[in-house]
């Protein structure tokens, strides 16, 4: 067996660098780290031939790398900032930088007429909150803000799920298989904050629908979203469907997944669909608001004796 290729040059990138990128890689799923290890080589290798140390990068050097990749078509530039992003955020999580690099708003490529708050949807934080609240309102509604959170499905999707499309596999690992938009079929992972909620109101028939009425009947849509807008109000959130959607992809993202995974997981037939939650995040958090507030937010005066 061919030994892995190395992520920098022996000589560059500082110390250690290519003993924690091998550690970053190794926790990743095969797959991820396949697609995630070139991507992170080019940045690694861009860093040692202009004498950075990527745990130094700023801003700025992360612009300047972006140009770089100018010849390439959009969705590669940003699967690679993705992977780089990730790698920055373990790096991050691991204590070997205090923060992760961003681009400035509006340097990656973006579309037109986008509501960035409203696609990213909840925070890691709030999903949390809000899935407390669920659990208090009732075992059904705790079901299903569990399954849309963390399998990013649509609420069409969710609603057809049934025990017999459950599949117990390698490692204990559990998963669906979706149907989506177009016929596109994709395989999901249920994790266990779903698989327990979903138990709790397990039909006796494996064939039967896991999410149904009090009376047992097939729960609409529209009824769905009548019951998520009425938790909503209670806690002061415009509670829908597809913000749960929206939420799973900007939480998973935010935390370092692949964002290939992350579109296999939303069944999105694009990658540029997927990306739209990665500029949505660096424009938000890049924006010019927070220096104008800081530049006029009053200062107290002191008072003199």
């Amino acid at each position: 067996m061919e030994p892995a290729p190395t992520l920098i040059p022996e000589s560059g990138g500082g110390a250690g660098l290519e003993q924690l990128a091998a550690r970053w890689l190794g926790g990743l799923a095969p797959t991820t780290a396949r697609g995630y290890r070139a991507d992170v080589r080019s940045w690694l290798r861009w860093c040692a031939a202009n004498g950075l140390d990527p745990r130094a990068a700023t801003a700025r050097d992360l612009t300047a790398y972006l140009a770089t990749l100018s010849h390439l078509a959009t969705s590669t530039q940003v699967r690679r900032l993705a992977g780089i992003r990730s790698f920055h955020v373990w790096l991050r999580d691991e204590g070997v930088i205090a923060a992760v690099p961003e681009l400035p708003a509006g340097a990656a490529p973006r579309t037109r007429g986008r509501d960035d708050a409203r696609l990213l949807g909840l925070d890691a934080q709030d999903a949390a909150a809000l899935m407390a609240a669920a659990d208090a309102h009732s075992p059904r509604m705790a079901a299903l803000i569990a399954t849309l959170l963390t399998t990013g499905a649509r609420i069409s999707e969710a609603l057809a799920l049934t025990p017999a499309r459950l599949r117990a596999g390698a490692g204990g690992r559990v998963t669906t298989t979706i149907t989506g938009k177009g016929g596109r079929v994709r395989t999901v992972v249920v994790p266990p904050l779903a698989l327990e909620r979903l138990d709790a109101v397990r039909p006796d028939s494996p064939d039967e629908l896991f999410l149904v009425t009090r009376t047992g009947k097939a729960w609409t849509q529209r009824e769905v979203r009548d019951s998520l807008a009425r938790l909503g109000r209670r806690h002061g959130l415009h509670l829908h469907p597809h913000l749960l959607r929206h939420s799973a992809a900007s939480i998973s993202l935010a935390r370092g997944a692949n964002i290939e995974a992350v579109r296999d997981m939303l069944g999105h037939s694009s990658l540029s669909t997927t990306q739209r939650y990665l500029r949505a995040a660096a424009t938000l958090d890049g924006s010019p608001a927070y220096n104008l507030a800081a530049a006029v937010t009053p200062r107290k005066m002191t008072q003199e004796n």
